[in-house]
């Protein structure tokens, strides 16, 4: 498990990786497929694969948990780009690497810059995705709450932020 808040000039990156019991075509299917992606992320408005423009993914009952995306790059099963735009906040970019370790497990790499200095939320969100809502969809037993992981998540994420500043 590795997790760090890089700075690449004024841009900051949220860097994460975690290891899944799990091939790298699960995990692209769990990224890509709607039925699935709806398990642990959100629910796409339709398919984010051959989508010809932004594709919504509603991340919660509350309106502004919204994200539009694009897939930029999708290298089948090891690569996704995806444009992020968070409802409020500016444009990003989120890359996936999918990289086998054995023939059943995966290291699933994230890199999501082009944040600023809304890093924190970022950082803890998906940190709270990757150890919760992700492992709970590939069949792992579940694991805190979402809101839990989030909330132990922040403060960490927070003095990294600092520690750039």
């Amino acid at each position: 498990m590795t997790d760090e808040l890089r700075a690449e000039g004024a841009d900051r990156v949220v860097h994460l990786e975690r290891a899944y019991d799990a091939t790298p075509d699960e995990l692209w299917t769990a990224w890509t497929d709607p039925e699935r992606l709806a398990r642990w992320l959100g629910t796409p408005a339709g398919p984010l694969l051959g989508a010809s423009g932004l594709v919504r993914i509603s991340m919660g009952d509350d309106p502004d948990q919204t994200v539009e995306v694009a897939v930029v790059t999708a290298d089948r099963p090891r690569l996704l780009e995806f444009s992020w735009s968070f409802a409020g906040v500016a444009g990003s970019r989120l890359r996936v690497e999918l990289v086998p370790v054995t023939a059943d497990r995966t290291r699933v790499v994230i890199d999501h810059g082009g944040l600023g200095t809304s890093t924190t939320g970022y950082g803890a969100g998906w940190q709270a995705f990757l150890d919760g809502r992700l492992p709970e969809a590939l069949g792992a037993p579940a694991a805190d709450t979402w809101d839990e992981l989030f909330e132990r998540a922040l403060p960490v994420w927070r003095e990294r932020a600092a520690a750039l500043a």
